[in-house]
């Protein structure tokens, strides 16, 4: 990085949950750095992301710093102007991805195309990279899974974030070196900068006195949103202080093996109600294929290996939800 001035710091998918969790991050740091936040569309999500303030000038000094940006990693075109006109970048966050499965199911060619950007990171092999990948690579069979655990994805989504990793992970090109972050189903509170869709844990809350069906055996190692955070604040931290980091694949989930019943069961004790409408299932044998979607069921796996890097202990369930749901 080069002396003397701001660092710059890119990210895709701003607008998206994740997304609007690490910018507020970004945004309490006293470091000067200069972050370029990128986004596709704000649809479905409240526009105060635009105006809230902690973006606008006249209430944070450190707004000049944020520049948010629409870009469309498909365009070719979009994508070549905005380098041009802000790159290169000292970091990248590629946190941007269409991570519905049904819709990526429903049209693989932009699935592959918004989730394996090739020619976007051709313009990153100058910068270092922390891409969101998915526990959703492994097939789902042979929990819990380690990084040297091989993958199988059953999924257009989940064969599309392969493809991503591989464009990064294994591009002779490159001069930096590039970390694929194997995230679970990551919970918490709302985004900060307006509402983006709820989480799991708000859905279970919304079907309280409602019968419901929650499976007990589609199983994964859920994970904090403020963890999440964490880790890729650990990556720029590293980079500020030693300018360089290890490249590689992470499991990135939390300490337990959980199930979607669990879950639901979780959020109905923290928040005081009865979940006797909730009906546990089995899925194996209801369904092998929901909506269409292949689906792996057991992807739990282990993250001993990035909570060791990060130097934090990842929380359980019950914080997730207490963070969640802070007022009952």
């Amino acid at each position: 990085m080069t002396q003397n001035r701001n660092m710059k710091v890119l990210i895709t998918g701003t607008s998206g949950y994740l997304g609007q969790h690490f910018l507020h991050c970004l945004m309490q740091r006293s470091e000067q750095i200069a972050v370029y936040a990128t986004y596709r569309s704000l649809e479905g999500f409240d526009t105060s992301v635009l105006s809230h303030p902690l973006l606008d000038p006249r209430h944070n000094k450190k707004s000049d710093d944020v520049l948010l940006h629409k870009l469309d990693l498909i365009d070719e075109n979009d994508v070549d102007n905005f380098f041009k006109d802000h790159g290169p970048f000292d970091i990248c966050f590629h946190l941007a991805a269409i991570s519905s499965p049904q819709l990526c199911q429903q049209n693989a060619e932009k699935a592959y195309a918004a989730n394996a950007p090739r020619h976007f990171f051709r313009h990153l092999r100058d910068t270092v990279v922390i891409a969101l990948s998915t526990d959703q690579v492994y097939c789902g069979t042979k929990a819990p899974y380690t990084e040297e655990s091989p993958t199988g994805p059953v999924n257009i989504y989940a064969q599309s974030k392969c493809k991503m990793e591989n464009l990064i992970l294994c591009d002779e090109s490159r001069s930096k070196p590039a970390v694929c972050l194997r995230s679970s189903i990551i919970l918490g509170p709302d985004g900060p900068f307006g509402k983006s869709h709820g989480t799991f844990l708000h859905f279970c809350k919304s079907r309280v006195g409602m019968e419901t069906t929650f499976y007990t055996d589609e199983c994964r190692s859920v994970i904090n949103v403020y963890d999440v955070c964490h880790t890729l604040m650990h990556f720029l931290n590293t980079i500020q202080r030693k300018g360089e980091i290890n490249g590689g694949i992470y499991n990135m989930g939390g300490p337990e093996r959980i199930s979607r019943m669990a879950m639901a069961s979780a959020v109905a004790k923290h928040c005081g109600f009865s979940d006797s409408c909730f009906i546990p299932a089995e899925k194996s044998k209801q369904f092998s294929i929901q909506n269409g979607v292949p689906s792996p069921l057991d992807i739990s796996m282990s993250s001993q290996k990035l909570e060791e890097l990060v130097e934090r202990k990842f929380k359980i369930l019950s914080e997730t939800v207490e963070d969640t749901f802070p007022e009952r």
